[in-house]
């Protein structure tokens, strides 16, 4: 995945002419770090288990389910047990067509203007959740076949409204974290994705959302469950995962890169996350090319 400079997910394979895209993700090999994206995205579990988090909150998900992530939702997936996953990722104007079109304004706009919307659950359970996770199995096999824009669009409208009829009749609008919170959170973690390469402060961290010391912790810590320099430090270590795998840079200067002190520190971090040695993550990496 890409992110840019603010952590927002730049997804790969859409476009403006086609603003829809499938992404088959092996959870063992690919952990996705927390991101957002302005596109939203329907994910069905075709093996094993997952995990995904958002700020404050971690489901799992088994074989055969699936769920909905709203557009700008701040999260994290993970595997839990050989989590092999169908990712569906399209821009609202897939559906919505032209701007303030009655599909946006009627449909789409009860669901993306809802910020404590975060996660819609499909599990099977009601015979529109079944109905939901069957047409997401269609649409994944859809893209095997040449020419399969219109079908795969109309599928999608058709999951749209079962979506919307999902969240009418549940209570999930009360669900998710206060946006304020939310946009806060956000705000650091951008801080920190832009400037982990250098040396950086706990005092840093919080003055970049405008809080103190204190509320960044009780922030990360409720949200998070983890203390800002944890996830720096793990922060760090995908990064530094990425130049083991696509470049030859030695390790020391990968460390340095990274923003880690030393490579004696940059390895007892990365084995504390790892739990390998760098350079066993790159022979790894190596023969799995």
């Amino acid at each position: 995945m890409k992110l840019d400079p603010s952590g927002l997910e730049q997804i790969e394979g859409l476009s403006v002419e086609y603003p829809y895209v499938l992404h088959r993700v092996d959870l063992a090999k690919t952990q996705i770090p927390w991101h957002w994206h302005e596109e939203v995205e329907f994910i069905y579990v075709n093996e094993g288990s997952m995990r995904i988090s958002t700020p404050g909150r971690t489901l799992i998900f088994q074989q055969g389910e699936g769920f909905y992530t709203n557009t700008n939702v701040l999260s994290c997936l993970e595997n839990e047990k050989g989590g092999k996953i169908d990712s569906h990722l399209l821009h609202e104007t897939f559906l919505s067509g032209h701007f303030k079109s009655i599909y946006e304004t009627k449909y789409l706009d009860p669901i993306l203007k809802n910020r404590r919307l975060e996660i819609v659950e499909f599990r099977g359970n009601t015979e529109r959740q079944k109905d939901v996770l069957e047409k997401l199995r269609q649409a994944a096999r859809l893209q095997e076949e040449p020419d399969t824009e219109f079908q795969t669009r109309n599928l999608f409208s058709e999951i749209w409204l079962l979506l919307l009829k999902e969240t009418e009749e549940t209570e999930y609008a009360k669900l998710g974290m206060l946006p304020e919170r939310q946009e806060r959170i956000r705000v650091m973690l951008s801080f920190i994705q832009k400037n982990y390469e250098r040396k950086i402060s706990l005092e840093d961290i919080a003055g970049a959302a405008f809080v103190g010391k204190r509320e960044c912790l009780r922030c990360f810590q409720s949200c998070m469950g983890k203390t800002p320099f944890d996830y720096l430090l793990e922060f760090r270590v995908e990064m530094s995962k990425k130049l083991l795998r696509d470049t030859k840079l030695p390790v020391m200067e990968i460390a340095a890169r990274t923003g880690f002190s030393s490579t004696a520190y940059f390895g007892k971090v990365f084995r504390r996350f790892c739990q390998m040695s760098p350079r066993e993550y790159r022979r790894q990496a190596e023969k799995q090319e």
